[in-house]
């Protein structure tokens, strides 16, 4: 092995030599650098100190100042203890009421005749649970329905008396037609987010002083006050964004709906981290001896005085912006994809800026482990994360079924467990590779609804209209493969739903409006399902669907068959609204020969009610289908026959109420005979100035009374509603609520509500009306479900807010719950 030349061991030693010195050099920078700050953060105090220097050091000392980050904390620990309670008091008193009412059916089945004694149970003695003539001792009294803990009468009016302030929406506002209206979040939030912003304020500004009389004293108390209120929000910033948080495990309250909570939280922090920032540049204008300080610390290499404050600054500041609502809308798929890891950055930023300065870093830490833990809790929600599904790594597989109105429903196979009324965030790469978006699950996981897909799973179905963006990707997907093409799904979920137990309720009202009813739908069988069990507490459920045409009715037809047949007599009462007529912009009613002149509304009421009550006493004359109990009786044991009689009942009386409402061909009337005679050609309509000037509306109601077409003697009419078609009421084509009334209940057969309580009608439904009119019935507890559109969801609101009045009027009355869902969920 050759000798190693000496002149390069030489060389190599003067190397190490020289960066032995710029190591040792570099050290002794840095040392200077610490050093100041550290003599800066804590500058020591002596007799010959100014006063300035003694009053930082002792007023409002800078290493005492971590108590202000305390604020946030104790404003928001109390907000979820608070939640938290309430939550769990809800679910313990549901639990209670569904035990004590399954006991006292397991008791009274006990003791009751065989079903064989009772083949036609219809009587409304059905439901009791006294016995006639006991066999001894005296007469049973009533059932016990909840217990004394469940039910606690000042705890009640209390919660009464804050859904009557906090259910009732506030009011949007229109800033220029065709923009978006400007929407402020429900009062309750406007009430918190105001007490957070009033808190911050208070606490940065009223604690003096606002600065020391010189920046070589310190840092300016308002920038160290407001910067750690400001650090203090980021756990609950994170927190309340993640999909699977512990926030939503102790308060059952959704992601969806905290997700308010953290825009607003993240606005404050931007707010407090502006009011941190300013000082800085405030200080050195009026601060004589303020520049040179900044200028001594500049000349350090290495060392940004304002650097690292404008790294975190500047990606909060983008989070903030971006997220606004109309930029939200409008780039919804760059607002997904930039947002989680702009906000990474600004974490590590932070960590950067804070220097684990006071406790900074004690709420960074937390930051960062509540956003491991949510997303560690996120793997339990996903289809394709579990190694012991067969949906391990390639999620399940889905079908696409286009349905009348272009609806879209997507049936995905899969051993995810879900409840009513919840939603999935549905990924399909076969489609789009990166888009996301909530969809409300319309079937329900349950034993009774097995999938053909193997043992173990369920029917997941996703029921939606196309619009744009990834619905329309999966009509046109569906158009070009047909019905038998399947795509790999990735379900992250469920999530949301209603926390509250739906049986624990006397009286339940479920509302949807259009495409809603898919919130509606699971839930409606769920608790079909445990009222025929035994396991429910609801005696009536009234459902209110408002849809455009009658076709949207073949989405669940199925579904609501089996309402229809399955529910117990007298229990579900279901009302149709095909809303394809539109309500005038004022809202007035006025006269059909003069339009622009409002009428009185004494006459209108009056004819109003008359028609109501001739609605509400009369009977159809389409026969009620037949009871299951009668067709094993008249089959007596033939299965054949059985089969028959069963396929004749469904004939004669379809499993949904059809809409008699006259064939329309573009926007107006029919002539008798186009429907069956495609030669017939539509005369040329007449102008609506026109028809009002030749109509009489007193004479169309009596022409009507004489004709005998059904209004006041519904027995005549037949099933198809022949003979209505060729009356001409010359209405025009957008109807005034007064008008339309008429036609709701005078002359359209289906006003007439059959038997069993189902009726379709035509026309808008009067949500307030209607509900005030069920609440005369409403038993001790009252659920109100509503799904539907921004108008509907504001009328439901505020009337339920009314309602809370008969809860401290009316002891015995516990409570009327209300569940709002969005509508694009």
């Amino acid at each position: 092995m050759p000798a190693v030349p000496e002149a390069l061991v030489q060389r190599a030693g003067v190397a190490l030599e020289h960066f032995e010195s710029v190591v040792s050099h570099a050290e002794r920078e840095v040392v200077d650098v610490v050093s100041g700050l550290v003599r800066r953060l804590h500058i020591p105090v002596n007799s010959t100190s100014p006063p300035g220097l003694i009053e930082a050091n002792t007023r409002d000392p800078w290493n005492k100042s971590g108590k202000y980050a305390l604020a946030y904390v104790w404003f928001c620990l109390p907000l979820l203890v608070i939640a938290g309670l309430l939550s769990y008091y809800h679910l313990f008193t549901d639990k209670i009421r569904t035990v004590l009412h399954q006991e006292e059916v397991l008791k009274s089945s006990a003791t009751s005749s065989p079903d064989t004694d009772y083949e036609l149970s219809v009587m409304y003695t059905d439901k009791s649970t006294n016995k006639f003539f006991p066999r001894e001792g005296p007469l049973p009294g009533q059932p016990k329905t909840q217990s004394s803990v469940s039910s606690i009468r000042p705890l009640n009016i209390c919660i009464a008396f804050f859904r009557f302030v906090f259910y009732r929406p506030t009011r949007q506002f229109q800033i220029k037609k065709g923009w978006r209206p400007l929407v402020f979040p429900s009062l309750s939030v406007t009430i918190i987010v105001s007490l957070a912003f009033i808190l911050g304020i208070l606490y940065s500004f009223v604690p003096q002083p606002l600065y020391w009389q010189s920046i070589a004293f310190g840092s300016p108390p308002l920038a160290v006050r407001s910067g750690m209120m400001a650090v203090a929000l980021l756990p609950w910033i994170v927190g309340l964004s993640m999909k699977a948080n512990l926030i939503t495990l102790i308060t059952g309250i959704g992601h969806e709906r905290l997700n308010v909570l953290h825009r607003y939280a993240a606005y404050l922090c931007m707010f407090l981290s502006l009011v941190h920032t300013i000082p800085f540049y405030v200080t050195p204008v009026w601060d004589k001896g303020g520049r040179a300080v900044f200028l001594s610390l500049f000349a350090h290499e290495g060392f940004y005085a304002y650097g690292t404050g404008v790294a975190a600054l500047v990606p909060l500041l983008f989070l903030c912006v971006h997220s606004v609502s109309f930029l939200r809308h409008w780039m919804y798929e760059l607002f997904v994809t930039l947002h989680v890891p702009v906000a990474i950055v600004f974490l590590g930023m932070m960590f950067w800026h804070c220097h684990n300065y006071l406790t900074s870093w004690n709420y960074l830490f937390a930051t960062l482990g509540i956003w491991l833990s949510s997303y560690l809790m996120r793997l339990f929600y996903l289809n394709w994360t579990n190694p012991f599904r067969m949906s391990w790594l390639i999620g399940d597989e889905a079908a696409v079924t286009i349905m009348p109105e272009r609806a879209i429903k997507i049936t995905i196979p899969t051993q995810t467990k879900w409840r009513p009324g919840q939603y999935v965030y549905l990924r399909m790469p076969g489609i789009s590779v990166f888009e996301n978006h909530p969809f409300t699950i319309a079937s329900l996981c349950s034993d009774d609804f097995p999938s053909e897909y193997g043992e173990g799973y369920r029917d997941m179905v996703l029921v939606f209209r196309p619009f744009g963006g990834f619905t329309n990707k999966v009509l046109r997907s569906a158009l070009e493969h047909g019905p038998w093409h399947t795509y790999r799904a990735f379900i992250d979920g469920p999530y949301g739903g209603m926390q509250r137990r739906i049986e624990a309720f006397d009286d339940v009202v479920l509302i949807a409006g259009g495409s809603g009813i898919t919130a509606i739908v699971s839930q409606l069988l769920s608790l079909i399902k445990k009222m025929r069990d035994g396991k429910a507490v609801t005696k009536n459920v009234h459902v209110i669907w408002a849809l455009k045409r009658p076709e949207t009715m073949e989405w669940f037809k199925e579904e609501l068959r089996i309402c229809r047949e399955y529910a117990p007599p007298d229990s579900v009462t279901c009302q149709f609204y095909i809303t394809t007529a539109k309500r005038m912009a004022t809202g007035q009613v006025v006269s059909a020969k003069t339009p622009t002149r409002p009428v009185s509304m004494f006459f209108h009421d009056k004819v109003n009610d008359a028609f109501q009550n001739i609605a509400d006493h009369r009977v159809s004359g389409i026969s009620s289908k037949r009871h299951s109990a009668l067709i094993r009786d008249e089959a007596q044991g033939d299965a054949e026959k059985e089969r028959e009689l069963r396929r004749e009942n469904e004939d004669s009386i379809t499993a949904l109420p059809q809409a008699h409402i006259i064939p329309m061909n573009r926007g107006r009337l029919a002539p008798p005979g186009a429907a069956s005679n495609p030669d017939v050609i539509a005369p040329v309509p007449r102008t609506i100035a026109a028809r009002r000037q030749d109509r009489n509306l007193s004479l169309d109601i009596s022409t009507a009374a004489e004709s005998g077409s059904g209004a006041i003697n519904p027995e005549i009419l037949s099933s198809s509603g022949e003979g209505m078609q060729s009356f001409d009421f010359g209405f025009p084509s957008t109807p005034t609520d007064f008008q339309k009334n008429l036609m709701r209940f005078a002359f359209l057969p289906a006003a007439v509500k059959k038997r069993d309580g189902w009726s379709t009608e035509y026309g808008r439904p009067d949500i307030p009306y209607t509900l005030r009119q069920l609440s005369k019935g409403f038993g001790k507890r009252t659920c109100v479900f509503v799904c539907g559109p921004p108008g509907m969801r504001i009328d439901v609101s505020n009337t339920v807010a009314e309602l809370q009045r008969s809860i401290w009027n009316n002891s015995s009355r516990d409570e009327i719950f209300l569940h709002a869902e969005n509508y694009a969920l």
